[in-house]
């Protein structure tokens, strides 16, 4: 994923959803601020495979790339990450880890 995101970020230096891991703490206080009490967050990654091919049109569908390239920055993308894949990750299916992330609480009265 790193790698991905990297060249996601080559490509669109004002993506900006890089360096997101998968929580997300200010629920806490969204949460809180509507009366939830007892709040509890959990969370597991987990290893999803992919083929090269799955693996590069789920991220090219994503926003920081076609939602916000046009598509012959697209296309431009496509190449470099496909040979990037090839070169740095030969094995066909890859493992791409994900996040799990839950947030709890008991509803307000």
């Amino acid at each position: 994923m790193a790698a991905t995101e990297a060249l996601i970020l080559k490509h669109n230096p004002s993506w900006a959803l890089a360096g997101v891991d998968g929580t997300h703490p200010a629920w806490f206080a969204d949460l809180a601020g509507a009366g939830f009490t007892d709040l509890e967050s959990f969370s597991f990654d987990v290893a999803v495979p992919y083929s090269h091919a799955d693996w590069c049109g789920r991220i090219r569908a994503s926003a920081g790339v076609a939602a916000s390239l046009t598509p012959e920055r697209v296309e431009a993308f496509d190449a470099e990450h496909a040979a990037l894949l090839a070169q740095r990750f030969p094995d066909d299916p890859l493992d791409v880890p994900h996040r799990a992330w839950a947030l709890v609480g008991r509803a307000p009265d």
